[in-house]
Protein backbone atom coordinates (compact mmCIF):
# COMPACT_ATOMS: atom_id res chain seq x y z
CA UNK A 1 0.00 0.00 0.00
CA UNK A 2 2.92 2.67 0.30
CA UNK A 3 3.41 2.20 -3.22
CA UNK A 4 0.54 2.94 -3.89
CA UNK A 5 0.48 6.15 -1.48
CA UNK A 6 4.02 7.46 -2.22
CA UNK A 7 5.84 8.68 0.43
CA UNK A 8 4.53 10.02 4.14
CA UNK A 9 6.42 12.58 3.91
CA UNK A 10 7.44 13.55 0.34
CA UNK A 11 8.58 17.58 0.21
CA UNK A 12 7.30 20.06 -1.97
CA UNK A 13 8.47 19.72 -5.20
CA UNK A 14 10.18 22.87 -6.47
CA UNK A 15 8.29 25.20 -9.00
CA UNK A 16 4.82 23.74 -7.55
CA UNK A 17 2.21 26.66 -7.81
CA UNK A 18 1.16 26.66 -4.21
CA UNK A 19 -2.43 27.78 -3.13
CA UNK A 20 -4.50 27.58 0.28
CA UNK A 21 -7.91 25.72 -0.15
CA UNK A 22 -10.76 27.69 -0.88
CA UNK A 23 -14.00 27.64 1.51
CA UNK A 24 -16.11 24.85 0.58
CA UNK A 25 -12.82 22.29 0.25
CA UNK A 26 -11.78 23.55 3.96
CA UNK A 27 -13.84 21.23 5.74
CA UNK A 28 -14.85 18.02 6.96
CA UNK A 29 -17.36 17.39 5.18
CA UNK A 30 -15.56 16.85 1.92
CA UNK A 31 -12.17 15.93 2.93
CA UNK A 32 -13.59 13.15 4.98
CA UNK A 33 -14.45 10.94 1.98
CA UNK A 34 -12.50 9.34 -1.06
CA UNK A 35 -14.68 8.70 -4.28
CA UNK A 36 -14.95 6.22 -6.52
CA UNK A 37 -17.32 6.21 -9.62
CA UNK A 38 -17.44 2.71 -11.56
CA UNK A 39 -18.90 2.75 -15.20
CA UNK A 40 -19.44 -0.59 -16.59
CA UNK A 41 -19.46 -1.38 -20.25
CA UNK A 42 -20.27 -4.33 -22.07
CA UNK A 43 -17.21 -4.15 -24.36
CA UNK A 44 -13.87 -4.68 -23.38
CA UNK A 45 -12.46 -1.17 -24.19
CA UNK A 46 -8.72 0.12 -24.93
CA UNK A 47 -6.96 1.40 -20.84
CA UNK A 48 -4.41 3.42 -22.53
CA UNK A 49 -7.07 5.33 -24.79
CA UNK A 50 -8.67 6.11 -21.63
CA UNK A 51 -5.60 7.52 -19.86
CA UNK A 52 -4.85 9.42 -22.54
CA UNK A 53 -7.53 10.86 -23.28
CA UNK A 54 -7.71 11.44 -19.04
CA UNK A 55 -4.25 13.10 -18.75
CA UNK A 56 -4.27 14.94 -21.95
CA UNK A 57 -7.35 16.53 -19.97
CA UNK A 58 -5.49 17.31 -17.26
CA UNK A 59 -2.76 18.43 -18.75
CA UNK A 60 -4.33 21.65 -20.57
CA UNK A 61 -3.99 24.90 -19.23
CA UNK A 62 -6.50 25.66 -16.52
CA UNK A 63 -7.61 22.04 -15.58
CA UNK A 64 -3.76 21.44 -14.17
CA UNK A 65 -5.61 21.76 -10.69
CA UNK A 66 -6.95 17.97 -11.16
CA UNK A 67 -3.04 16.67 -10.83
CA UNK A 68 -2.43 18.88 -7.54
CA UNK A 69 -1.11 17.27 -4.48
CA UNK A 70 -2.28 18.14 -0.86
CA UNK A 71 0.16 18.88 1.49
CA UNK A 72 -0.15 20.51 4.65
CA UNK A 73 2.40 23.41 5.59
CA UNK A 74 4.41 24.78 8.73
CA UNK A 75 1.15 25.96 10.67
CA UNK A 76 -0.58 22.91 9.88
CA UNK A 77 -2.80 24.32 7.22
CA UNK A 78 -4.03 22.17 4.02
CA UNK A 79 -3.04 23.23 0.41
CA UNK A 80 -3.19 22.65 -2.86
CA UNK A 81 0.81 21.81 -4.63
CA UNK A 82 0.17 22.27 -8.63
CA UNK A 83 2.76 21.16 -10.29
CA UNK A 84 4.35 23.27 -13.37
CA UNK A 85 4.69 20.48 -15.76
CA UNK A 86 3.80 16.92 -15.45
CA UNK A 87 5.99 14.21 -16.07
CA UNK A 88 6.70 10.35 -16.01
CA UNK A 89 8.00 10.58 -12.04
CA UNK A 90 5.05 12.87 -11.28
CA UNK A 91 1.77 12.22 -13.64
CA UNK A 92 -1.06 14.04 -14.05
CA UNK A 93 -2.89 11.11 -12.62
CA UNK A 94 -2.49 8.03 -11.11
CA UNK A 95 -3.76 4.87 -13.17
CA UNK A 96 -3.77 1.13 -12.67
CA UNK A 97 -4.78 -1.18 -15.05
CA UNK A 98 -6.15 -4.77 -14.34
CA UNK A 99 -6.55 -7.31 -16.56
CA UNK A 100 -8.32 -10.51 -15.04
CA UNK A 101 -7.96 -12.45 -18.26
CA UNK A 102 -11.74 -14.39 -17.70
CA UNK A 103 -15.43 -13.41 -18.10
CA UNK A 104 -16.96 -10.99 -15.76
CA UNK A 105 -19.25 -13.88 -15.08
CA UNK A 106 -16.27 -16.13 -13.64
CA UNK A 107 -15.08 -12.92 -11.42
CA UNK A 108 -16.19 -13.41 -7.90
CA UNK A 109 -16.49 -9.85 -7.83
CA UNK A 110 -17.46 -9.01 -11.05
CA UNK A 111 -20.25 -11.56 -11.43
CA UNK A 112 -21.78 -9.94 -8.61
CA UNK A 113 -22.68 -6.42 -10.98
CA UNK A 114 -26.34 -5.69 -10.50
CA UNK A 115 -28.33 -6.39 -13.11
CA UNK A 116 -31.86 -4.25 -13.74
CA UNK A 117 -35.50 -5.27 -12.11
CA UNK A 118 -38.73 -5.51 -13.70
CA UNK A 119 -40.27 -3.88 -10.19
CA UNK A 120 -38.73 -1.14 -7.62
CA UNK A 121 -36.19 -3.83 -6.42
CA UNK A 122 -33.01 -4.09 -3.94
CA UNK A 123 -31.02 -5.64 -6.31
CA UNK A 124 -27.08 -5.73 -5.00
CA UNK A 125 -24.11 -4.08 -2.76
CA UNK A 126 -22.10 -1.99 -4.03
CA UNK A 127 -19.35 -2.83 -1.79
CA UNK A 128 -18.84 -5.85 -3.56
CA UNK A 129 -17.36 -4.61 -6.33
CA UNK A 130 -14.67 -2.25 -3.78
CA UNK A 131 -11.89 -4.19 -4.67
CA UNK A 132 -12.44 -3.55 -8.54
CA UNK A 133 -13.10 0.05 -8.05
CA UNK A 134 -10.22 0.65 -5.16
CA UNK A 135 -6.99 -1.36 -4.66
CA UNK A 136 -7.58 -4.58 -2.94
CA UNK A 137 -7.90 -4.54 0.63
CA UNK A 138 -7.90 -0.35 0.48
CA UNK A 139 -9.85 0.93 3.48
CA UNK A 140 -10.69 4.82 2.67
CA UNK A 141 -9.41 7.06 5.38
CA UNK A 142 -10.62 10.49 3.85
CA UNK A 143 -8.17 13.44 2.55
CA UNK A 144 -5.29 11.82 4.64
CA UNK A 145 -4.75 9.61 2.01
CA UNK A 146 -3.80 12.08 0.26
CA UNK A 147 -1.66 14.53 2.88
CA UNK A 148 2.16 14.87 2.27
CA UNK A 149 2.00 12.48 -0.14
CA UNK A 150 2.85 12.99 -4.20
CA UNK A 151 -0.29 11.32 -5.43
CA UNK A 152 -2.42 13.34 -7.70
CA UNK A 153 -6.19 13.65 -5.99
CA UNK A 154 -7.80 12.21 -9.27
CA UNK A 155 -7.02 8.61 -10.32
CA UNK A 156 -8.03 6.05 -13.26
CA UNK A 157 -8.29 2.81 -12.56
CA UNK A 158 -9.32 0.03 -15.43
CA UNK A 159 -10.49 -3.42 -14.65
CA UNK A 160 -11.00 -5.77 -17.99
CA UNK A 161 -12.51 -8.97 -18.24
CA UNK A 162 -13.26 -11.00 -21.70
CA UNK A 163 -16.45 -9.33 -22.00
CA UNK A 164 -16.41 -6.54 -20.18
CA UNK A 165 -14.72 -3.28 -18.56
CA UNK A 166 -15.06 -1.11 -15.57
CA UNK A 167 -13.78 2.11 -15.73
CA UNK A 168 -13.65 3.57 -12.10
CA UNK A 169 -12.72 7.63 -11.31
CA UNK A 170 -11.33 8.18 -8.14
CA UNK A 171 -10.79 11.76 -6.43
CA UNK A 172 -10.23 13.45 -3.33
CA UNK A 173 -13.66 15.17 -2.54
CA UNK A 174 -11.47 18.39 -2.11
CA UNK A 175 -11.51 18.30 -6.04
CA UNK A 176 -14.82 18.83 -7.11
CA UNK A 177 -18.46 17.46 -6.50
CA UNK A 178 -21.13 16.11 -8.24
CA UNK A 179 -21.93 19.44 -11.08
CA UNK A 180 -17.62 19.73 -11.32
CA UNK A 181 -17.82 15.47 -12.06
CA UNK A 182 -19.96 16.36 -15.03
CA UNK A 183 -17.55 19.25 -16.38
CA UNK A 184 -14.53 16.20 -15.81
CA UNK A 185 -16.14 13.50 -17.21
CA UNK A 186 -17.79 15.91 -20.04
CA UNK A 187 -14.27 17.22 -21.40
CA UNK A 188 -12.57 13.68 -21.05
CA UNK A 189 -14.79 12.36 -23.32
CA UNK A 190 -14.54 14.85 -25.43
CA UNK A 191 -11.02 14.55 -25.17
CA UNK A 192 -11.55 10.82 -26.30
CA UNK A 193 -13.08 11.69 -29.61
CA UNK A 194 -10.85 14.45 -30.36
CA UNK A 195 -13.16 17.35 -30.08
CA UNK A 196 -10.35 19.34 -28.24
CA UNK A 197 -12.21 22.53 -29.62
CA UNK A 198 -15.71 21.46 -27.38
CA UNK A 199 -13.32 21.70 -24.14
CA UNK A 200 -13.38 24.89 -22.24
CA UNK A 201 -11.42 26.31 -19.89
CA UNK A 202 -12.56 26.24 -16.56
CA UNK A 203 -12.50 29.08 -13.63
CA UNK A 204 -9.05 29.89 -12.32
CA UNK A 205 -8.39 27.98 -9.02
CA UNK A 206 -6.09 31.21 -7.74
CA UNK A 207 -9.19 32.96 -6.41
CA UNK A 208 -11.71 31.56 -4.28
CA UNK A 209 -15.09 32.89 -5.98
CA UNK A 210 -17.02 31.88 -3.18
CA UNK A 211 -14.58 33.74 -0.31
CA UNK A 212 -17.48 36.27 -0.07
CA UNK A 213 -20.17 33.35 1.54
CA UNK A 214 -16.91 32.32 4.26
CA UNK A 215 -16.44 36.13 5.23
CA UNK A 216 -19.46 37.24 4.79
CA UNK A 217 -18.60 40.42 2.82
CA UNK A 218 -21.92 40.89 1.46
CA UNK A 219 -24.43 40.49 3.71
CA UNK A 220 -27.51 38.67 3.37
CA UNK A 221 -30.29 40.59 1.87
CA UNK A 222 -33.24 38.40 3.34
CA UNK A 223 -33.74 35.95 6.37
CA UNK A 224 -33.56 32.10 5.31
CA UNK A 225 -37.57 30.85 5.01
CA UNK A 226 -36.10 28.24 8.12
CA UNK A 227 -34.33 30.42 9.91
CA UNK A 228 -36.69 29.76 13.14
CA UNK A 229 -36.62 26.16 12.85
CA UNK A 230 -32.86 25.63 13.58
CA UNK A 231 -31.98 23.36 15.53
CA UNK A 232 -30.27 25.02 19.03
CA UNK A 233 -27.75 23.17 20.82
CA UNK A 234 -29.91 21.17 23.26
CA UNK A 235 -30.97 19.62 19.93
CA UNK A 236 -27.66 18.89 18.16
CA UNK A 237 -26.80 16.82 20.93
CA UNK A 238 -29.73 14.96 21.02
CA UNK A 239 -29.79 14.76 17.47
CA UNK A 240 -25.98 13.89 17.36
CA UNK A 241 -26.78 11.10 19.53
CA UNK A 242 -29.03 9.44 17.42
CA UNK A 243 -28.31 10.43 14.05
CA UNK A 244 -24.28 10.26 15.24
CA UNK A 245 -24.51 6.76 16.34
CA UNK A 246 -26.10 5.03 13.42
CA UNK A 247 -23.56 7.39 11.26
CA UNK A 248 -20.40 6.25 13.29
CA UNK A 249 -21.05 3.21 15.94
CA UNK A 250 -23.49 0.96 14.36
CA UNK A 251 -23.05 -1.47 11.34
CA UNK A 252 -24.58 -0.51 8.17
CA UNK A 253 -24.84 -1.91 4.69
CA UNK A 254 -24.93 -0.89 1.44
CA UNK A 255 -27.23 -1.70 -1.29
CA UNK A 256 -28.74 -0.38 -4.41
CA UNK A 257 -31.88 0.02 -5.96
CA UNK A 258 -33.42 -0.40 -9.56
CA UNK A 259 -36.50 1.70 -10.22
CA UNK A 260 -37.68 0.57 -13.68
CA UNK A 261 -39.14 3.12 -16.01
CA UNK A 262 -42.09 0.88 -15.86
CA UNK A 263 -43.02 2.06 -12.03
CA UNK A 264 -41.81 5.52 -11.79
CA UNK A 265 -43.32 6.62 -15.05
CA UNK A 266 -46.77 6.35 -13.93
CA UNK A 267 -45.87 7.71 -10.98
CA UNK A 268 -45.00 10.58 -11.78
CA UNK A 269 -48.05 11.20 -14.46
CA UNK A 270 -50.51 10.48 -11.30
CA UNK A 271 -48.74 13.10 -9.35
CA UNK A 272 -49.18 15.61 -11.78
CA UNK A 273 -52.05 14.56 -12.63
CA UNK A 274 -53.71 14.85 -8.76
CA UNK A 275 -51.93 18.50 -9.05
CA UNK A 276 -53.36 20.10 -12.01
CA UNK A 277 -56.64 18.64 -10.33
CA UNK A 278 -56.08 20.29 -7.29
CA UNK A 279 -55.07 23.53 -9.01
CA UNK A 280 -58.66 23.68 -11.27
CA UNK A 281 -60.44 23.07 -7.50
CA UNK A 282 -58.48 25.77 -6.04
CA UNK A 283 -58.91 27.86 -9.39
CA UNK A 284 -55.29 28.17 -9.90
CA UNK A 285 -53.30 28.42 -13.15
CA UNK A 286 -52.72 24.52 -14.33
CA UNK A 287 -50.27 25.59 -16.47
CA UNK A 288 -48.04 26.08 -13.45
CA UNK A 289 -47.39 22.50 -12.32
CA UNK A 290 -44.23 21.49 -12.26
CA UNK A 291 -42.54 18.47 -11.12
CA UNK A 292 -39.33 16.85 -12.54
CA UNK A 293 -39.30 13.05 -13.09
CA UNK A 294 -36.15 13.11 -9.66
CA UNK A 295 -38.81 15.22 -7.75
CA UNK A 296 -41.31 12.05 -7.49
CA UNK A 297 -38.07 9.86 -7.19
CA UNK A 298 -37.05 11.84 -4.18
CA UNK A 299 -40.17 11.94 -2.90
CA UNK A 300 -40.97 7.65 -3.42
CA UNK A 301 -37.40 7.27 -2.06
CA UNK A 302 -38.34 9.61 1.08
CA UNK A 303 -41.99 7.93 1.34
CA UNK A 304 -40.27 4.49 1.46
CA UNK A 305 -37.53 5.14 3.84
CA UNK A 306 -39.89 6.54 6.58
CA UNK A 307 -42.40 3.78 5.83
CA UNK A 308 -39.29 1.48 6.52
CA UNK A 309 -38.56 3.18 9.95
CA UNK A 310 -42.27 2.85 11.01
CA UNK A 311 -41.74 5.90 13.19
CA UNK A 312 -44.48 8.03 15.50
CA UNK A 313 -46.81 9.99 13.03
CA UNK A 314 -45.96 12.81 15.00
CA UNK A 315 -42.07 12.55 14.63
CA UNK A 316 -40.17 15.08 11.98
CA UNK A 317 -38.92 14.18 9.26
CA UNK A 318 -35.98 16.10 7.53
CA UNK A 319 -35.08 15.48 3.96
CA UNK A 320 -31.56 17.29 3.07
CA UNK A 321 -31.04 17.42 -0.61
CA UNK A 322 -27.88 18.84 -1.89
CA UNK A 323 -27.72 21.98 -4.61
CA UNK A 324 -25.12 22.90 -6.49
CA UNK A 325 -24.90 26.89 -6.17
CA UNK A 326 -23.34 27.29 -9.65
CA UNK A 327 -26.78 28.41 -11.03
CA UNK A 328 -27.47 31.05 -8.54
CA UNK A 329 -23.95 32.54 -8.54
CA UNK A 330 -23.50 32.08 -12.56
CA UNK A 331 -23.37 35.83 -13.97
CA UNK A 332 -22.11 37.10 -10.31
CA UNK A 333 -19.30 35.25 -8.18
CA UNK A 334 -18.47 32.97 -11.02
CA UNK A 335 -18.78 32.84 -15.07
CA UNK A 336 -21.62 31.66 -16.82
CA UNK A 337 -20.69 27.67 -16.99
CA UNK A 338 -21.55 28.00 -21.08
CA UNK A 339 -17.98 30.37 -21.32
CA UNK A 340 -16.18 28.80 -18.06
CA UNK A 341 -17.14 26.18 -15.77
CA UNK A 342 -16.63 26.12 -12.42
CA UNK A 343 -14.75 22.53 -11.49
CA UNK A 344 -14.51 22.28 -7.59
CA UNK A 345 -17.51 22.41 -4.45
CA UNK A 346 -20.08 24.93 -4.35
CA UNK A 347 -23.13 23.19 -3.10
CA UNK A 348 -25.93 24.36 -0.35
CA UNK A 349 -28.95 22.72 0.44
CA UNK A 350 -33.01 22.57 0.17
CA UNK A 351 -34.38 21.24 3.63
CA UNK A 352 -38.05 19.75 3.45
CA UNK A 353 -39.37 19.36 7.09
CA UNK A 354 -42.73 17.66 7.31
CA UNK A 355 -44.04 14.94 10.01
CA UNK A 356 -43.94 11.46 9.40
CA UNK A 357 -47.58 10.83 9.87
CA UNK A 358 -48.06 13.18 6.36
CA UNK A 359 -45.07 11.20 4.99
CA UNK A 360 -47.10 7.56 4.91
CA UNK A 361 -50.27 8.33 4.28
CA UNK A 362 -50.66 11.59 2.54
CA UNK A 363 -50.07 10.99 -1.65
CA UNK A 364 -46.67 11.04 -3.24
CA UNK A 365 -47.89 14.08 -5.50
CA UNK A 366 -48.21 16.42 -1.73
CA UNK A 367 -44.50 14.75 -0.96
CA UNK A 368 -43.18 15.69 -4.35
CA UNK A 369 -44.45 19.12 -4.08
CA UNK A 370 -43.49 20.02 -0.70
CA UNK A 371 -40.08 18.83 -2.24
CA UNK A 372 -40.29 20.92 -5.47
CA UNK A 373 -41.14 24.25 -3.25
CA UNK A 374 -38.48 23.32 -1.09
CA UNK A 375 -36.05 23.51 -4.22
CA UNK A 376 -37.39 26.64 -5.62
CA UNK A 377 -37.79 28.04 -2.50
CA UNK A 378 -34.94 27.80 -0.93
CA UNK A 379 -32.33 27.80 -4.22
CA UNK A 380 -32.10 31.33 -4.89
CA UNK A 381 -28.87 33.50 -4.63
CA UNK A 382 -30.24 35.36 -1.63
CA UNK A 383 -31.72 32.29 0.22
CA UNK A 384 -28.26 31.13 -0.20
CA UNK A 385 -26.67 33.82 1.30
CA UNK A 386 -29.15 33.95 4.19
CA UNK A 387 -28.06 30.04 4.90
CA UNK A 388 -24.47 30.56 4.65
CA UNK A 389 -24.70 33.57 6.72
CA UNK A 390 -26.24 31.19 9.47
CA UNK A 391 -23.19 28.86 8.59
CA UNK A 392 -21.15 31.59 9.97
CA UNK A 393 -22.52 32.32 12.90
CA UNK A 394 -23.70 28.51 14.19
CA UNK A 395 -19.88 28.08 15.34
CA UNK A 396 -20.00 24.20 14.09
CA UNK A 397 -17.04 24.45 12.02
CA UNK A 398 -19.33 22.50 8.95
CA UNK A 399 -20.68 24.31 6.00
CA UNK A 400 -24.12 23.42 7.32
CA UNK A 401 -27.10 23.81 9.00
CA UNK A 402 -29.49 21.86 11.35
CA UNK A 403 -32.95 22.60 11.11
CA UNK A 404 -35.74 20.49 12.56
CA UNK A 405 -35.64 19.45 16.19
CA UNK A 406 -33.54 16.87 18.12
CA UNK A 407 -35.49 14.15 17.64
CA UNK A 408 -35.94 13.92 13.96
CA UNK A 409 -35.56 11.22 11.58
CA UNK A 410 -32.89 12.17 9.05
CA UNK A 411 -32.70 11.65 5.09
CA UNK A 412 -29.99 12.91 3.15
CA UNK A 413 -29.86 13.24 -0.79
CA UNK A 414 -27.52 13.73 -3.23
CA UNK A 415 -28.47 13.56 -7.10
CA UNK A 416 -26.21 13.03 -9.84
CA UNK A 417 -28.63 12.47 -12.75
CA UNK A 418 -27.03 16.05 -13.90
CA UNK A 419 -24.05 14.07 -14.32
CA UNK A 420 -25.00 12.36 -17.15
CA UNK A 421 -22.80 9.18 -16.43
CA UNK A 422 -24.99 7.23 -18.17
CA UNK A 423 -24.85 9.46 -21.31
CA UNK A 424 -21.16 9.11 -21.89
CA UNK A 425 -19.85 7.54 -25.20
CA UNK A 426 -16.77 5.73 -25.20
CA UNK A 427 -17.06 4.23 -28.87
CA UNK A 428 -13.05 5.45 -29.51
CA UNK A 429 -11.95 3.32 -26.54
CA UNK A 430 -13.54 0.21 -27.90
CA UNK A 431 -11.67 -2.61 -29.33
CA UNK A 432 -13.65 -4.39 -30.90
CA UNK A 433 -14.17 -1.53 -34.57
CA UNK A 434 -17.13 -3.64 -35.82
CA UNK A 435 -19.59 -2.12 -33.54
CA UNK A 436 -18.00 1.41 -34.13
CA UNK A 437 -20.93 3.10 -35.33
CA UNK A 438 -22.82 2.37 -32.48
CA UNK A 439 -22.57 3.74 -29.17
CA UNK A 440 -20.66 2.86 -26.55
CA UNK A 441 -22.03 3.67 -23.28
CA UNK A 442 -22.25 2.29 -19.48
CA UNK A 443 -24.83 -0.47 -18.42
CA UNK A 444 -24.14 0.02 -14.76
CA UNK A 445 -22.84 3.28 -12.80
CA UNK A 446 -22.03 2.68 -8.88
CA UNK A 447 -20.21 4.84 -6.48
CA UNK A 448 -18.39 3.68 -3.53
CA UNK A 449 -17.07 6.68 -0.74
CA UNK A 450 -15.20 6.46 2.44
CA UNK A 451 -14.81 6.75 5.61
CA UNK A 452 -17.85 8.57 6.13
CA UNK A 453 -21.27 7.02 5.68
CA UNK A 454 -24.31 8.76 6.50
CA UNK A 455 -26.97 6.65 7.19
CA UNK A 456 -29.92 7.41 4.81
CA UNK A 457 -27.77 9.10 2.41
CA UNK A 458 -29.07 8.53 -0.98
CA UNK A 459 -27.21 9.02 -4.13
CA UNK A 460 -29.70 8.93 -7.27
CA UNK A 461 -26.76 7.96 -10.02
CA UNK A 462 -28.78 9.03 -12.66
CA UNK A 463 -31.18 6.90 -15.36
CA UNK A 464 -29.90 4.20 -17.60
CA UNK A 465 -30.65 3.61 -21.55
CA UNK A 466 -33.25 1.72 -20.42
CA UNK A 467 -34.60 4.72 -18.09
CA UNK A 468 -33.85 2.99 -15.12
CA UNK A 469 -33.41 4.78 -12.31
CA UNK A 470 -30.56 3.44 -10.30
CA UNK A 471 -30.26 5.20 -6.17
CA UNK A 472 -27.99 4.05 -3.92
CA UNK A 473 -27.42 4.05 0.40
CA UNK A 474 -26.03 3.03 3.49
CA UNK A 475 -28.72 1.87 6.45
CA UNK A 476 -28.38 0.68 9.41
CA UNK A 477 -27.75 -3.34 9.50
CA UNK A 478 -30.93 -5.16 9.00
CA UNK A 479 -33.00 -2.33 7.35
CA UNK A 480 -32.62 -3.39 4.16
CA UNK A 481 -35.47 -6.28 4.26
CA UNK A 482 -37.58 -3.75 5.52
CA UNK A 483 -37.26 -1.67 3.02
CA UNK A 484 -37.20 -3.92 -0.14
CA UNK A 485 -40.57 -5.22 1.99
CA UNK A 486 -42.44 -1.49 1.63
CA UNK A 487 -41.22 -1.88 -1.98
CA UNK A 488 -43.38 -4.98 -2.64
CA UNK A 489 -46.19 -3.33 -0.67
CA UNK A 490 -45.88 -0.25 -2.85
CA UNK A 491 -45.81 -2.47 -6.27
CA UNK A 492 -48.85 -3.93 -5.03
CA UNK A 493 -50.78 -1.76 -4.90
Amino acid sequence: MASFFGSKHAAPAPGDRVRPLHFFEDSLLVQGNNMAVSLVFNEVLDPEKLRQALESLVKRPGWERLGGRLKTNASGKIEWHIPVNFTAERPAITFVYVNHGVPAASHPAASKIPKPSTKPAVVGDPDNLADIAWEPGYKPNGIKDYLNTDRPVLGLRVNSFDDKTIVTLQWQHVTFDALGMQYVVESWCAMLWGKVSDILTPLSPDSDPFDVLAQGTRPASEQHVLADRQVGLGGMLRWGLGYGVDMFVRAKENRIVCVPESYWRPQLEKALEELRAEAVANGEDVAKVFLTENDVLTAWILQSTVRQMAPNPERLVAASIAMSLRKAFEGDLIPFAARQPYVGNAFGWANVLVRAGDVVSKPLSWLACQIRSAINQQGTRAQHEAYYSMVRSSGIGLPIVVFGDGGMAQVGFSNWSKAGLFDLDFAPARKDLRNNNQPCRPSYVQENHGPVKPVDGFFILGKDSQSNYWTSAYKVKGSWDKFQEQLDKAFKT
